[in-house]
């Protein structure tokens, strides 16, 4: 097997990009590997009530007001999570809106 069948296949195993929401999708923030990085998931997750994270705490307070600089925000903080190496703190972050 070689590197193309390995990425081909981790691909395969994911749910793709096109199984992301459209905010995420469409996201001005998310690059195209930050994309890969969330659709390489097995599944959609759900949102862990147990998840706890300050700086996302504080967006919702700093934001809530403006719901659009607070999408943005979140989608920052979800890339420095992703760049990280964080999918499911990543994941947790963008759920947050839902």
């Amino acid at each position: 097997m070689n590197n193309r069948d390995i990425n081909k296949a981790t691909i395969e195993s994911g749910i793709g990009v096109d199984a992301l929401t459209v905010s995420i999708r469409n996201s001005f923030i998310l690059t195209n590997d930050n994309l890969v990085q969330l659709a390489s998931i097995a599944e959609l997750p759900f949102v862990d009530p147990t998840f706890y994270d300050d700086k996302l705490k504080n967006i919702f307070q700093y934001y809530s007001i403006n719901p659009e600089e607070m999408e943005k925000e979140l989608h920052y903080y979800a890339q420095e999570l992703l760049n990280a190496g964080k999918l499911y703190d990543a994941w947790q972050v963008l759920l947050a809106l839902n």
